[in-house]
């Protein structure tokens, strides 16, 4: 398995869809404190800044808070991992026992959304609570996870980070899985570190 770090939001200049990747082995896991489970600091908007703050989400300074040693979120080369897309960590099981968690990553069920998708209709705008950037499932213009073979976050570059899995049809539900190639290989001993972004259409 690869032994990955990574970093919580998007590493691209553009407005995320306001939700966060949450998963063991993550940059400012409990937030900058280290102990805050009612954090949603990966969930800032990045607006009009420069390079040098929003490359690796700097301007929240999680690079201050790498995981804790030998804390990895596991991707296995030819199966899949799992994260939890939340618009705050306390939506997660990583936080209160997990029991602020829902369907949605606001924390809620939201059947009202279900029922848009089984009917093939959507909300004339977008759908902003939680804030998903788009009209219902089918529009969800996708999430990515990228990798750097990098151990320390200061030598990620963009030309050292390559998309290895895009999940279609996300960020919507609170629990997401993605595929890994079968031929991803292995991280150096100190770990890769990853990224994770939404597209927006």
């Amino acid at each position: 398995m690869l032994s990955i770090a990574f970093l919580l939001l998007s590493t691209c200049l553009s407005v995320v869809a306001h939700i966060v990747a949450f998963s063991h082995g993550m940059y400012c896991e409990n937030g900058l404190s280290g102990t805050d489970q009612n954090s949603n600091i990966g969930v800032d908007p990045m607006y009009q800044l420069p390079k040098g703050k929003w490359w690796m989400h700097r301007f929240s300074k999680c690079e201050s808070r790498p995981p804790a040693m030998h804390e990895f979120l596991e991707i296995p080369a030819g199966g899949s991992f799992t994260v939890e897309l939340a618009a705050n960590q306390a939506f997660t099981t990583l936080s209160f026992e997990g029991t602020r968690v829902g369907l949605f990553p606001d924390g809620e069920e939201h059947p009202e959304f279900e029922r848009d998708v089984s009917s093939s209709s959507h909300h004339s705008t977008c759908i902003t609570s939680p804030n998903l950037h788009t009209q219902n499932e089918s529009m969800a213009a996708g999430t990515a996870f990228a990798i750097s073979y990098q151990s320390d976050i200061s030598k990620v570059t963009p030309e050292n980070l390559v998309v290895f899995s895009v999940l279609e049809k996300s960020p919507w539900h609170r629990v997401a899985t993605y595929d890994v190639p079968a031929g991803l290989p292995a991280c150096p001993p100190g770990g890769c570190i990853c990224a994770v972004r939404s597209f927006l259409v």
